[in-house]
């Protein structure tokens, strides 16, 4: 096996291991699990200020949470998600230190995200 061959196998070529967390909100669990690259991709594009490429990067925390919370709020044990984009308007009407602040919080620790430490960058 070539070095390059060797390589790859412990990359791209290894088994995907998605770290998760769980949840327990009134009662009951939810599994919080990491993104893939493009899924997190895809929750800072939903999440950006615009397509401009002079705001690029820059998010919106709010949208960033629920898009978060949509994308990584799963049924434990399956690959359900819990959420999905018809709830928007439910989750930006959820009150402050709610579920949507638990839940997202253990989402953006997943994504290695860190965006009120950005914010003040």
């Amino acid at each position: 096996m070539s070095k390059r061959d060797s390589l790859r196998k412990l990359t791209v070529g290894a088994e995907k291991d998605f770290a998760n967390e769980i949840v327990e909100y009134n009662g009951d669990k939810f599994e919080i699990r990491q993104p893939s690259v493009s899924v997190r991709s895809k929750i800072l594009k939903k999440a950006s200020v615009s397509d401009d490429f002079d705001d690029f990067g820059k998010v919106e925390f709010d949208k960033m949470q629920i898009y978060a919370v949509i994308y990584c709020t799963y049924v434990p044990d399956t690959d359900e998600r819990v959420f999905d984009e018809s709830d928007i308007p439910a989750l930006k009407d959820q009150p402050t230190d709610s579920f949507v602040d638990d839940f997202a919080a253990a989402a953006m620790s997943l994504m290695n995200a860190k965006p009120q430490e950005d914010a003040k960058n």
